[in-house]
Parts: structure tokens; C-alpha cells; sequence
């Protein structure tokens, strides 16, 4: 049938799944988003009852020039220090992080990759288990973007074919992987995620600007503000309207190098028909970049 052609569009075999969805005995639509992503799951795995048993996590790490200390050369954009990054890298490690916990209890292939981290994971913890480092690593993290790009064009492509290489690294031990989930780590990368959605967009970081990993549930309207400030100041640095629509220039201006290494990993996957699991701001993020390269 439609749905087992692969030679047949996507669009026709989604509607084609869609169909058989509306035909059981249920009321139509009565799922919601589960009937959606059942549809689309069909279509990547030609089959009306397709399965999710084989999944692996890709986290990607790297810190970030704009979360440095002021007196470093950052602008303090987070709540929290720059160090954390290495420190949550550390419960990865140990198995104790919660993405260790949701891994280990759903049977999901678990690895995690410095693209970026300003300090040397490898020398201070020696060849982890869980935490690989990139060859393509960017040493010391990326630059404050407030003052220049944060990323050379060089450093750009090496974190895109970081992300490529380990997403084909995983699809071909895993064999057969059936869905990927990407993760990040990096204190100010949702500064960052939100310089590039304004960038990309031209939407005013007002409009874009959260609390990001805050310390108490309320969040703080003064980090807000200041967030704003250090992205309006990160866009007035560069040229704004050149970046409209331009993924690769607003990376290299304000990416961070997990997230242009999740692009590298999103496009890979897209490349082989791997559907992808897009959870969190950052992910999102990087799939809207990932769909206009």
C-alpha cells in the first residue's frame, strides 16, 4: 500500500497513516498529539505499527564566552557560574545526572560529547564512560559575542561535523535506531538560543527572553533584563539585518558550539531518515536552524 511505498511522498504516506488512524475504533483525533507523532513514526518505518524500542540520547556540551565572569571578558548572562557546565558533565560521568536516571530507566542508549567546554574534561577525568571530548572540540569555549563572533568559520564547521559524526556513530553501533533525542549542556545557551531566534528572526529579544536555568521557581525579572541588554548589545555588534534568515552567520556571530553540533547531528539524521525527538528551548532552537540550512 501508500504507506509501505518508500518511493511515495512523505505527505502521502502521513495522510495515508492519518487514515488508518481515523479507521480503528476510536473516536477521530480522540489521542491528539500521540496520533500525530504515531503517523509520522509510521512513515519513517513504513509500517502501520511502527515501534520505539531502540533510542539513543546525544548531549552535547560547551560553555559559552557570554556566561564568563566580567572580569574574565563575559557578561555574567546566567544565574549561575560558568563552572556548573563541568560540573553537570561530572554527574553524566557518574550516572547520577537526571538524563542518566530517565536513560537507564527507559532503556535508552546514553552519550554525551564535549564540543566546547572552557575547561579540559578529558585531563581532569581521564576517558569516561558516559562523556566523550570531540576531536573537533573548540578549546576554552566560545568567544563573549558581545565583543566579536563567537565562533571562527573553522570552529563553525568542525562543531557541525562533530554533530554528524557522532549522530552516524550512533545510527551505525546501534543499528537500526529507531529515534534520537538530542540533550545540551552549556550555562548560556539559552542567552545564546535566544540571540539567534532574534537574530534569525528579527523578532526583539524582549519578545524571545525567559529566565533560563534559574535558581528558585519564580525566576528573577532583573536576569530577564539584563539577558535582553546583553542580546540587544550582541546584535547591535554585528549586522542584524544580514543575519535575517542566514544560519551559518548568525551561528558563527552567537551559537554556541553544542547547538551548532546538534544542527550537524539533526542534519545527519535527517540525511537517513532517523526521525528526531525536538524537547527544550535550545533543541528547538536548533531544529529551526538545522531546517534553514
Amino acid at each position: 500500500g501508500t504507506l509501505s511505498n518508500e518511493k511515495v511522498d512523505f505527505k502521502s504516506r502521513y495522510d495515508a497513516a492519518r487514515s488508518y488512524l481515523d479507521s480503528l475504533a476510536k473516536p477521530v483525533g480522540s489521542l491528539g498529539t500521540l496520533e500525530d507523532w504515531a503517523a509520522r513514526l509510521a512513515v519513517f518505518q513504513c509500517s502501520s505499527k511502527p515501534t520505539v524500542e531502540k533510542v539513543a540520547c546525544l548531549i552535547f556540551a560547551g560553555d559559552h564566552g557570554v556566561a564568563k565572569d566580567k572580569s574574565d571578558g563575559g557578561a555574567n548572562c546566567s544565574a549561575y557560574p560558568q563552572s556548573v557546565t563541568q560540573k553537570v558533565l561530572e554527574g553524566l560521568e557518574h550516572n547520577l545526572a537526571g538524563a542518566s536516571v530517565l536513560a537507564a530507566a527507559n532503556d535508552v542508549n546514553l552519550r554525551v560529547i564535549d564540543v566546547g567546554l572552557a575547561t579540559d574534561f578529558g585531563s581532569t577525568f581521564g576517558a569516561g564512560n558516559v562523556v566523550a571530548i570531540s576531536e573537533h572540540k573548540v578549546n576554552g569555549g566560545t568567544e563573549n559575542f558581545c565583543d566579536g563572533a563567537a565562533l571562527s568559520n573553522i570552529e563553525l564547521d568542525g562543531c557541525i561535523l562533530a554533530g554528524r559524526k557522532e549522530t552516524k556513530r550512533c545510527i551505525q553501533k546501534m543499528q537500526e535506531v529507531q529515534l534520537l533525542v538530542f540533550g545540551e549542556v552549556g550555562i548560556g545557551n539559552t542567552t545564546s538560543s535566544s540571540a539567534l531566534i532574534a537574530a534569525l528572526t528579527g523578532e526583539p529579544a524582549a519578545n524571545i527572553c525567559g529566565c533560563g536555568a534559574t535558581t528558585d521557581r519564580v525566576g528573577d525579572e532583573n536576569i530577564i533584563l539584563k539577558k535582553i541588554k546583553i542580546i540587544e548589545e550582541a546584535i547591535q555588534c554585528h549586522s542584524a539585518s544580514q543575519m535575517i534568515n542566514n544560519p551559518a552567520l548568525a551561528l558563527e556571530n552567537l551559537g554556541g558550539a553544542e547547538i551548532a553540533a546538534i544542527v550537524g547531528g539533526m542534519l545527519e539524521a535527517s540525511e537517513r531518515n532517523i526521525p528526531v525527538l525536538v524537547d527544550g528551548f535550545i533543541v528547538t532552537t536548533a531544529a529551526m536552524i538545522a531546517v534553514l540550512m
